[in-house]
């Protein structure tokens, strides 16, 4: 199958078969005179055609330097190959030399593992096929290198839940020699009334290379063979027969048929179907059953391999030799790998390198190289390898295919394969993504109105300070919290980072006044508490507006008419104050209690505010909310502004919490990193506790965020708030198709998908992403699509987005350096180099920086170290000029960081 190792000459030859696999190995790597035709070597000897110029000499001097000294003799009969004999003897084993200057026969290359005729061309790729399969007709292969690595039950698993997505599919046993999913059938008690190898001897069969006998037979038997949407062509029709196949793929590859007949026609017979993907479990290891349809490059080809050495090492030498034979063109389906039976916390550290390694290889091999280093997020983020963890339960299968069916659903094996599963589930019809000019000058106004639209928007809600009590988008942290207190006041610190949406939750609670009223607009049911929202220190950039609403607020929620809240202005000075004074933990208690009631209309100084507040609560439940701390507690690095915030984190809510009925609420949103310098002690304690709040944005709500502002702003007019709210993780991806595409270009491209790309390009390397990033990203999107004519399937432009990013990266770079002033300014000394040293990946010496400015940099996803190496995330790259210096690698760095993640 695979040729043998680069060397400059073979260690061994005993016979003439290394003869022709070092031949073979020559040609591959293109060592090869222009002067020979083709090496053919046989057990009675070695035939080389060469030009009929060339003399005998320098065909023999060329063979003595790439077979080795001695390795060319001359005898009575002529010349001749020395092969190896015991050690120590003379050498009488020789495989004569023929040197024949007749043009040999015109050669077509074919797919197979080992082709037959030894010639120049072997240096280079099979010829590509010259059109798409059927209809748009999908075809995924699974191939392992060894067997026993969970193939086939991921197949079944693949084509199961591409079959729950209401796309039928077509399941093909073309294992010809260890069928399985034939067993899992037969064992169903289902009659097999037509099989792969019935398809393969009626294509043989056909005269005129035309595949119509074996497609009209195969789907008039076909549709029998149905199981809730999968239709099975098992290897063949009676298992009695464990003989060897009659018929082999390559028997199909007579002259008188395309290379790619077998695909061709298997494409053929799913459109006659109605089945949009065919999905194919191919024989293991290097097997020429598997080769017709392995090489070609339409399949989209999924190795499936264990961390196992020999299994990987395998592997990643069939996807070489895969890409020197038949890599992938940018209009084919990306290659996948799936990683198997491994466990995750015994293995998680092996399995990540492992997928590091399949990724880098495939990229290198089988992906097309792109020139454009800067667009290091763009391509083939579909590449990304899959991990489905050991799970004892899957030892042992049971027979039938209900029984396995169940035990795949049981077990949520899908789940690990999704990307795969989606990557098979879009839609197949006409290819709408293509640019072309608008023919609709209607629709081109429309497109424009519903771009500045979503721009509009976006814009408003880009800082929150703007925001007005419009509908919000419910998250994880929001419905936790209120969950967890539908009858008493939370005791609650919501944690997030700048731009997470800290001070747009606070507005959004504050705007509903009432416990109960925020719990509808969350849609959480049965919240009993009507508790009212009482805003205690908002967010000093707020505008004259929404200051005045807030104002109005507080007073509606005062215990005693005609008594007005303090101010703003008012309760900051009680602050600034304080900090002025050398408190104890019980007096900044008091000052902080002091406020809460002062925004209630009490009058309280902080020796009888406790006394106070706890006479509130006998009578009324208020929600006290606090926002703006990193205003309120400017200098951090004083050892006052810090005592102040772990009091108001850990010994107000406790002396809350003491409250005979906890009448009284508090919520505070602040952000981590001043947690983190507030509570020295405990503080993993203190943050497990409130997790389950904080605001952090997982890959599916930052696309139900990137919906809802669409949604919003009326760009889709059609689609509805109710949609957003209910779509599960496909339907989001189906329903933000219009908002920027399937890919970053058209759907037929070698582009990245739309949606990876844009979770990619705005996470940093602890897998975050914030709100305010995402809604920045819209608006900018938005406003550099709009005088963008090509693409009028979508809202977003592909080079729109892509330029957006920029923008993107340089406002994260600013925000981050407010929220961590030590951050800021190692951010600063990076954008600061000079462009020579402005490359990733680095070395920590080359940019000046310390191992311990690394490591805070690290703890805030600005870098990644592999090996003595490190790398930037592209939120932040771009903002900093930095430029990457090889693509593919970027691209793996940024999968291990995200896979490490995952497996924890």
């Amino acid at each position: 199958m695979i040729v043998p190792e680069d060397s400059a000459v073979p260690e061994r030859l005993y016979t003439w078969v290394d003869v022709d696999a070092h031949l073979t190995a020559l040609a591959a790597r293109q060592d090869w005179p222009s002067w020979l035709l083709e090496g053919d070597a046989f057990w009675d000897g070695l035939e080389l055609s060469v030009d009929p110029s060339t003399s005998d000499s320098a065909v023999l001097s060329w063979l003595g330097d790439r077979f080795g000294v001695g390795s060319v003799v001359h005898h009575v009969a002529g010349a001749a190959l020395r092969l190896d004999d015991v050690p120590g003897h003379p050498s009488k084993r020789l495989l004569p030399v023929t040197i024949s200057r007749e043009v040999p026969s015109d050669f077509r290359r074919e797919p197979r593992w080992r082709e037959r005729r030894v010639v120049a061309d072997l240096g280079r790729p099979l010829p590509p096929p010259d059109r798409p399969f059927a209809e748009n007709v999908r075809i995924s292969a699974l191939h392992s290198f060894k067997g026993g690595v969970g193939r086939t039950l991921h197949g079944v698993a693949i084509a199961d839940a591409v079959a729950r997505q209401g796309r039928r599919v077509l399941l093909v046993d073309a294992d010809l020699e260890a069928p399985g999913i034939t067993w899992m059938f037969s064992a169903q008690g289902r009659r097999v009334d037509f099989s792969f190898e019935d398809f393969l001897a009626l294509l043989h069969s056909s005269e005129d290379g035309r595949p119509e006998e074996a497609v009209h037979l195969g789907a008039a038997f076909l549709p029998n063979q149905t199981l809730d949407d999968v239709i099975v062509m098992p290897t063949r029709r009676s298992l009695a027969d464990i003989s060897p196949p009659r018929l082999e793929p390559t028997d199909l590859l007579t002259p008188d048929r395309s290379i790619y007949y077998l695909t061709d026609s298997l494409a053929e017979l799913a459109y006659r179907l109605g089945a949009s993907t065919v999905l194919i479990d191919l024989r293991a290891g290097g097997s020429e059953l598997s080769a017709p349809i392995l090489l070609d490059p339409r399949v989209q080809r999924t190795f499936v391999t264990t961390i196992s050495d020999q299994s990987l090492r395998g592997t990643l030498r069939t996807i070489q030799e895969l890409g020197r034979r038949a890599p992938s063109r940018p209009t084919d389906p990306a290659p996948a790998a799936l990683i198997t039976q491994f466990r995750e916390h015994g293995h998680g550290d092996l399995a990540v390198r492992s997928a590091a390694q399949l990724r880098d290889t495939i990229a290198k091999s089988l992906v097309p190289s792109l020139s454009d280093d800067d667009l290091t997020i763009d391509s083939d983020l579909a590449l990304e390898p899959l991990f489905s963890v050991f799970q004892e339960s899957l030892l042992a299968l049971p027979l039938s295919w209900d029984e396995v069916i169940e035990v795949i659903r049981r077990q949520r094996l899908a789940d690990a394969l999704a990307p795969l599963v989606d990557s098979l589930s879009i839609s197949n019809g006409l290819d709408h993504s293509v640019p072309s000019p608008p023919s609709d000058h209607t629709a081109e106004e429309d497109l424009l109105v519903r771009r500045r639209a979503l721009r509009g928007f976006a814009e408003q809600l880009a800082y929150a300070e703007t925001a007005d009590d419009t509908d919000f988008l419910a998250t994880e942290s929001l419905k936790n919290l209120l969950t967890a207190h539908r009858t008493e006041p939370p005791l609650s610190v919501v944690v997030g980072a700048k731009g997470s949406g800290k001070t747009f939750t606070q507005l959004q609670m504050c705007f509903r006044r009432t416990w109960q009223e925020y719990a509808k607009g969350v849609r959480v049911e049965g919240v009993t508490l009507d508790a009212p929202l009482v805003p205690v220190f908002v967010s000093k950039n707020l505008n004259e507006v929404t200051l005045s609403r807030i104002s109005e607020i507080q007073r509606g929620s005062v215990t005693a008419p005609g008594t007005e809240p303090a101010s703003q202005l008012d309760l900051r000075e009680i602050i600034d104050d304080a900090l002025r004074t050398d408190l104890s933990d019980g007096e900044w208690r008091k000052v902080w209690l002091t406020c809460m009631a002062r925004s209630l209309g009490i009058s309280s100084s902080p020796e009888r505010v406790e006394d106070d507040l706890a006479r509130l609560g006998q009578s009324a439940s208020r929600i006290f909310l606090i926002d703006g701390l990193e205003d309120l507690l400017q200098d951090f690095s004083q050892r006052s502004a810090q005592q102040a915030l772990r009091v108001l984190l850990v010994d107000c809510l406790d002396w809350l919490r003491s409250l005979r009925g906890r009448p009284l609420g508090l919520v505070v949103f602040v952000r981590r990193d001043l947690v983190q310098a507030a509570i020295k002690q405990n503080y993993g304690q203190f943050f497990a506790r409130h997790s389950e709040y904080e605001l952090k944005w997982n890959p599916a709500e930052a696309m139900r965020l990137a919906l809802w502002v669409v949604q919003r702003s009326s760009a889709l007019p059609s689609l509805t708030s109710e949609e957003v709210a209910a779509a599960n993780d496909q339907k989001l991806s189906e329903l933000l198709l219009p908002v920027w595409g399937e890919k970053m270009g058209s759907t037929r491209s070698r582009e990245a998908r739309s949606e990876g790309w844009f979770l990619a390009a705005l996470s940093d390397f602890n897998g975050q992403i914030q709100a305010r990033d995402i809604v920045t990203f819209l608006k900018e999107s938005a406003r550099l699509s709009e005088g963008d004519t090509r693409w009028m399937d979508r809202l977003l432009a592909p080079a729109a987005m892509r330029t957006a990013l920029v923008h993107c990266s340089a406002e994260k770079i600013e925000a981050i350096s407010v929220e961590s002033p030590e951050v800021g300014n190692l951010l600063r000394h990076l954008r600061d180099l000079s462009t020579d040293l402005k490359r990733i990946p680095f070395e920590a010496e080359a940019v000046q920086l310390s191992s311990d400015d690394l490591a805070i940099l690290s703890a805030n996803g600005v870098v990644f170290r592999e090996d003595d190496q490190y790398w930037i995330p592209e939120i932040f790259r771009h903002g900093l000029s930095f430029r990457a210096t090889g693509r593919p690698k970027i691209l793996a760095i940024a999968n291990l960081v995200r896979q490490r993640n995952n497996l924890g």
